[in-house]
């Protein structure tokens, strides 16, 4: 008989967990595609609806709660990881703005601005141009990152206080590192990974094949989403295998300088001034009305701020605990203003300059981004392609358009494996191999893959933000567990 051997240093619950969900989850959506993304969806608007109050309220909690800890004396603590490589300030600023965001930043950058107008809220022109545009920035600002910042910071305290604390959430929040509630936390810690890169791979992969289907003029289908599958697995199970230093900071560095070029040369070589001014506009009034947009309910709150809360809630484990693992010799109180600030300010520019290269479109009559979403005839990513085509030099922006969309998702999805990698060890301290870093890397391409393309990508969605529901708890218990250790680590 064969036997398989199991590392000594491998969480075997973890393995177990992440195992079980794949088949356990791939068995129902895989012959049940449009029946399981119905039953998901239906789960999904009973909690949206039902927990809509908790959502807005614990969101903007969190944000007011991280300030004040990083105001306070516990923000000075430096977090020091014993093997862990140190990094610039430019590189960690890349990794953390990369892995928290992926293709989906450029995906609706360029589009949800026509969501909002096409559900105007006071039927005034020009004050719903001006929500369209405003919306965004409050949904990819503040909050969000707060939101991903939450485990990072309750992850990095414990880690100064037991430095070989496993990352997970049973690792932080239980003593006792075994029995049903460590499996419950363990399962609820790898599964909103696991269903946040079938929700990347629903969003990208026919952003991608879009791409590339009007640069050379080919036909999409199958064959070509199957191509730029295979182009993302060589990339970032390259990234993976090579390790942070080697591999995902490279990506990274390279995808920052890539997007930051792509983003000037629009601005520059488009409407300057008309994006300056409508983009600082926007800005001026999220802020201006930033406690209403946090805490009251309005016909944007359920459909588009509950979800973008619960898909922060539900991709924050694997943001959180890839913070820390970048962030050695790093402060609280860098981890959390850079969170907040590198993060949302690198996406002010984002939605400032494609936002408003789509409207400067629409408002021009060159292309009427609303009109061809509510007719509904061609997929948002054929709308993203035209618009980008749109611009001066459109094709060659379409060029640089899909080679970032590809090194943002591969960052993406490179930070997860890892964090699997690491969440399956037992001892932080323990650097996980590069064949478990690419075993991981595989697992979350093939199984979120193949459900995409037998038509269950939009269970992803729905069954990622369920998960968001008891991570809300779980968020409540970080919350202690970070006021406790930050009073222990003021006594030291």
């Amino acid at each position: 008989m064969f036997k398989i051997k199991i590392n000594p240093l491998w969480n075997k619950s973890v393995l177990l967990i992440t195992f079980s969900f794949l088949i356990i989850l791939s068995s129902y959506v895989l012959t049940k595609p449009n029946e399981s993304a119905e039953f998901f969806k239906s789960v999904y608007d009973f909690f949206a609806i039902n927990f809509e109050s908790y959502f807005l309220i614990i969101g903007f909690i969190i944000l007011l709660i991280l300030i004040i800890v990083a105001c306070s004396p516990v923000g000075s603590k430096r977090l020091n990881l014993e093997g862990k490589d140190t990094f610039s300030y430019f590189s960690w600023g890349s990794m953390l703005f990369a892995t928290g965001l992926g293709a989906a930043l450029l995906y609706w950058s360029t589009i949800e601005w026509t969501m909002y107008l096409n559900e105007p809220l006071d039927g005034n022109d020009r004050d719903d141009l001006l929500k369209a545009r405003t919306y965004p920035h409050f949904h990819w600002g503040f909050t969000g990152w707060a939101i991903y910042c939450l485990p990072a910071v309750a992850f990095a305290l414990a880690l100064i206080k037991k430095p070989n604390s496993p990352l997970t959430f049973s690792g932080i929040l239980l003593k006792n590192q075994s029995g049903i509630f460590r499996i419950i936390l363990d399962l609820f810690f790898i599964g909103a990974i696991l269903t946040g890169a079938g929700v990347g791979l629903t969003l990208s992969f026919p952003l991608i094949s879009a791409v590339i289907s009007e640069i050379f003029m080919i036909d999409k289908n199958i064959y070509l989403d199957f191509l730029a599958l295979i182009i993302c697995l060589v990339i970032f199970g390259s990234s993976v295998y090579l390790g942070i230093q080697k591999g995902i900071k490279r990506l990274s560095n390279l995808n920052i300088i890539l997007v930051v070029f792509f983003l000037l040369f629009i601005l520059l070589s488009g409407p300057t001034e008309y994006i300056f001014k409508n983009t600082f506009e926007p800005i001026g009034n999220m802020f201006a009305n930033f406690f209403n947009f946090s805490l009251q309910s309005s016909e944007y709150t359920l459909d588009w701020t509950v979800f973008y809360w619960a898909w922060y809630f539900a991709l924050a484990p694997a943001v959180g605990t890839f913070i820390v693992n970048v962030s050695n010799g790093k402060s609280i109180r860098e981890i959390i203003f850079g969170s907040l600030l590198i993060g949302s300010f690198g996406c002010f520019l984002h939605i400032g300059i494609l936002s408003n290269s789509s409207i400067y479109l629409y408002e021009t009559g060159i292309l009427d981004s609303p009109k061809l979403v509510n007719d509904g005839i061609v997929g948002y990513e054929s709308i993203i392609v035209q618009t980008v085509s749109s611009l001066s030099y459109g094709f060659y922006l379409l060029i640089f358009f899909g080679i970032i969309s590809i090194i943002f998702l591969c960052t993406t999805y490179d930070s997860s494996s890892y964090i699997l990698a690491t969440a399956a060890m037992k001892n932080f301290k323990n650097e996980p191999s590069r064949n478990l870093r690419l075993f991981f890397a595989v697992m979350l391409v093939i199984q979120p893959a193949l459900i995409m393309f037998l038509g269950g990508g939009e269970s992803f969605k729905w069954l990622l933000v369920i998960f968001s529901v008891p991570l809300i708890f779980i968020n409540i218990l970080l919350i202690f567990t970070i006021f406790k250790n930050a009073i222990k680590s003021s006594k030291l």
